[in-house]
């Protein structure tokens, strides 16, 4: 057979365990009727070192990209894919897997769709960002910027971007958002539009299929079930059952599905259980809202007949948490410093009509992903998916949680939290490694704690060889310090604000 299409989805900040034949069908029905995984471990805590890992097949602590300003320039999965025919597209709503941070690189095509441009034309935002010498544009970086728009292969589309990008950034500088043109002064759902945009052109490149000699590759990051949580009315009301209402979601605080508030309010003794089942409400809500992207995507590849064509690949770059206690006994929300299950442990479906129904509990790692859609699909789909463990490594597993120092400033604003807790957070490195029921926890300070199964237990009773390799591990990364220029310009700076990461 030649090479199918291959459709690889991550749908960020996605639960396992959040995949529910109630809130989302479509995604229960491909893992119960194909490949799955049910403990498949994600390489890093947050969305640049897991898609790093993806995009290379490398430890965070092997590709170093885990810094905000670190700049990711080794796609090596895009490379061997065009190497091999495949017509490679990327469409991503989440501004850390983007042009910003170089995961643009080699895309056939590469479109940003968090912003309400139109993909097609120039981003005026990206192409900023690639000519300035400093953190604030000059003059003649929005003049070349406005040139390029008039001169693009889709002028008219170019210059309605070039003209809201002004809007919006007039809008984050002077608040002047009710007066002027081309703005959408709403910004409640503005991921859930980002994932409309996704879908739309994704579906122009499948039904771009039927008339190309190559392969699709479609890489596509979804970011509904991201915080900030704002689900569509219509989803948020079918699983509130009547206890709340969207105006309830709007109002709350404090905004605790922010992490870094819950996790003050935690250290301050005074959380607010009601607003806790509000928030994982929302959440529900927005997993019933990106299974509905899903759905309108299978629906068009049976429309294109590439159905029998295509590899469906539905994985997350980590999974989230959502107020629970994890090993260190702390509750958690979103994806700070946290050891907790539901954030380490993500989804991996591996779908095609001729793969057999198989659930796979053996522990897994999603960097192993990069092997697998690198490999010749052929022998995989040939035996309905029993080669699995050809393409995935098990030996060592590791959830690493590198250091960012540029949360350390930011942190210290907020009362409850510790000098101790700032400095995990900040400026260490840590990662816990796996073996059968054991856990083991090593960090840049150089401590070292083991669980077995959830309790604590001696480190020196855990296995030998998962203790070393946790530590080589920690070693590797670099000396924490924050060297690298923090400096963002105030169009990304205010994307991050709004995605809860300062």
């Amino acid at each position: 057979m030649s090479d199918p299409n291959v459709l690889c989805l991550v749908l960020d900040c996605l639960r396992l365990d959040a995949i529910t034949e109630r809130d989302a069908p479509n995604i229960y029905e491909l893992a119960a009727g194909n490949l799955s995984f049910n403990s498949c471990i994600t390489p890093a805590n947050w969305s640049l070192p897991a898609h790093a890992s993806l995009f290379t097949g490398e430890w965070p602590h092997n590709h170093c990209c885990y810094h905000r300003a670190h700049y990711f320039d080794r796609p090596s999965l895009i490379e061997s894919l065009t190497t091999i025919g495949f017509d490679t597209v990327g469409i991503s709503a989440n501004i850390y897997a983007s042009s910003s941070h170089g995961f643009d690189a080699g895309f056939s095509r590469f479109y940003e769709t968090r912003r309400p441009l139109n993909p097609r034309g120039l981003n005026p935002f990206a192409h900023v960002r690639k000519i300035q010498k400093d953190r604030t544009p000059r003059p003649r970086d929005y003049i070349q910027t406005l040139a390029a728009a008039a001169t693009h292969s889709q002028p008219l589309s170019s210059l309605k971007n070039f003209a809201r990008a002004v809007a919006l950034e007039l809008d984050r500088r002077c608040k002047y958002g009710d007066y002027l043109l081309f703005n959408n002064h709403e910004s409640y759902g503005f991921l859930t539009r980002a994932s409309d945009r996704s879908t739309r052109l994704l579906i122009d490149e499948i039904e771009g299929t039927t008339n190309s000699e190559h392969p699709l590759f479609a890489f596509v990051n979804y970011m509904d079930t991201h915080y900030p949580y704002e689900p569509p009315e219509e989803h948020f009301h079918a699983v509130a059952d009547g206890r709340w209402d969207i105006s309830d979601l709007k109002s709350i605080s404090p905004d605790i599905s922010n992490a870094r508030v819950f996790r003050n309010q935690f250290f301050g003794g005074d959380i607010d259980e009601d607003n806790v089942e509000l928030v994982r409400t929302a959440y529900r809500a927005e997993v019933r809202s990106v299974d509905e992207q899903i759905g309108r995507l299978l629906e068009a590849l049976e429309n294109a007949n590439v159905r029998d064509e295509t590899i469906i690949i539905i994985t997350s770059d980590h999974g989230e948490s959502l107020g629970e206690y994890d090993l260190r006994g702390e509750r958690s929300m979103g994806h700070l410093d946290a050891l907790n299950e539901h954030l380490w442990t993500v989804p991996l479906v591996v779908a095609h009509p001729d793969l057999d129904a198989r659930t796979v509990e053996d522990r897994t790692s999603l960097c192993s992903l990069h092997n697998l859609l690198t490999a010749d699909f052929d022998s995989l789909i040939e035996n309905g998916g029993a080669t699995w463990q050809e393409y995935f490594e098990d030996d060592p597993v590791f959830f690493e949680l590198p250091a960012n120092p540029y949360h350390e400033e930011s942190m210290r604003n907020y009362e409850h939290l510790e000098d101790w807790f700032i400095e995990r957070e900040s400026l260490t490195h840590t990662v816990l490694g796996f073996d059968g029921d054991w856990k083991v926890v090593a960090d840049s300070r150089g401590e070292v704690r083991a669980y077995r199964g959830d309790k604590a237990a001696d480190a020196s009773e855990a296995p030998a060889e998962l203790r070393t390799a946790c530590q080589d591990a920690v070693a590797r990364f670099p000396a924490v310090n924050d060297s690298v220029d923090n400096d963002l310009s105030g169009e990304v700076e205010q994307q991050l604000q709004d995605l809860g990461y300062v």
